[in-house]
């Protein structure tokens, strides 16, 4: 059985989207997270597993993607994870079988690298209403800086990674009907910080502020 999901990367030149397939051949292992990101980015993006999916032993995702240099990694149930690096996606698509000899030494990649190894996740919790914009920086700065979802959309169920050097961040997030959601002073160590963003969240007064 096979996953169908969309990457949405910006369309440039004449090129078609061609099918990405990963398959789950870790035999003991469940799938939670797949994560593509253009060889030149800093961060991960939006998982995609569409929603709440698990790729079980056996089973293959497709993400169509255009043709071009990519970063992959896939994450199991435990956490542990796989990345290929600079991987060529060529005009009739690419097909990689995930196993365990493939496993992360840790979980620091070529992507994240330039970031830092600290990871946020963020978490779409929201039920009817999807994610726009997610915007980080330090507490110090002045400025919230570029939307790390970068014109993608986080829907329900979905989660965004961003890997950042250890510090204290100002998160903030806007949905579809421009309500916002902000934490402010958030303190982010090697153990990671997790999000999972609820209604409860709201900011109450719905407007966006400095970083």
């Amino acid at each position: 059985m096979s996953l169908a999901a969309v990457v949405l990367l910006s369309l440039s030149g004449c090129y078609e989207k061609v099918p990405l397939k990963v398959t789950n051949g870790l035999e003991m292992y469940d799938i939670h997270c797949i994560y593509i990101s253009r060889n030149s980015d800093d961060v991960w993006g939006t998982n995609h597993l569409p929603g709440t999916d698990i790729l079980g032993p056996g089973r293959t995702a497709e993400i169509l993607v255009l043709p071009g240099r990519y970063d992959i990694q896939a994450m199991d149930q435990d956490g542990d994870t796989y990345t290929l690096n600079d991987v060529q996606v060529p005009s009739d698509g690419f097909e990689w079988t995930v196993t365990i000899d493939q496993i992360d030494a840790n979980t620091t990649t070529q992507a994240a690298a330039s970031a830092g190894n600290c990871s946020i996740i963020i978490t779409n919790d929201l039920g009817g209403w999807n994610i726009e914009g997610i915007w980080i920086s330090s507490s110090e700065s002045s400025s919230w800086g570029e939307n790390y979802l970068q014109g993608e959309i986080l829907y329900q169920g979905d989660s965004f990674t961003a890997f950042v050097q250890p510090d204290t961040y100002d998160i903030y997030l806007i949905d579809n009907d421009d309500d916002t959601y902000t934490r402010w002073g958030v303190t982010v160590t090697e153990s990671g910080y997790d999000w999972k963003v609820t209604l409860s969240d709201l900011d109450g007064g719905g407007s966006s502020g400095g970083g």
